[in-house]
């Protein structure tokens, strides 16, 4: 259950660090053309991942782990996928969103880890730590050959399948309810 809370983990901050990364290239071209600080003023959608997390939290709380991932997960894919609209306000909206979803997926998958771990709980917070930094890095770096092929939309398909990816882990492997 561990391991696969890692491999979740992974998929996590892939998706955050693969939106905002390509996403500046995509809104730097042109039909938009947005400049370097229109770009960097996108990282305020993060708060709203902010302001809905302990909702999140209490949704986990009552529902379970499981169920707060899979709710996690299908707003950050419609988030995603609300990114390939060619109009600069479901574009924000999108990334807004895809970023909540990544936010409540990392409160879930935290909470898990701290429900399930009976003994060593140190390492396996820092294990999940790793593999989830590790996410992020590949997250920066994978999408780039997509993205020169298919531009965005590639981007956000790889995207989505790695949240799928995060989702089909959890649903297979982690147990019930665990609070």
């Amino acid at each position: 259950q561990l391991v696969a809370t890692y491999a979740i983990g992974f998929c996590i901050l892939f998706t955050q660090v693969a939106m905002f990364t390509y996403v500046t290239f995509y809104l730097a071209a042109p039909p938009f053309r947005l400049s370097t600080a229109a770009l960097g003023s996108l990282f305020v959608g993060y708060l709203l991942g902010a302001f809905v997390t302990p909702f999140g939290g209490q949704w986990i709380d009552r529902y379970g782990q499981r169920s707060g991932l899979a709710l996690a997960m299908g707003i950050g894919s419609a988030g995603a996928l609300l990114t390939l609209a060619n109009w600069l306000p479901a574009i924000v909206t999108g990334l807004a969103i895809c970023s909540t979803g990544v936010f409540v997926a990392q409160a879930s998958t935290s909470s898990y880890i701290g429900a399930v771990t009976t003994r060593d709980r140190a390492l396996a917070v820092g294990l999940y730590s790793t593999f989830y930094y590790a996410g992020g890095s590949l997250g920066a770096a994978a999408p780039a050959v997509l993205w020169h092929f298919g531009g965005w939309p590639a981007c956000v398909a790889l995207v989505f399948l790695v949240q799928l990816s995060g989702l089909v882990i959890a649903l297979t492997s982690w147990k019930g309810r665990s609070h």
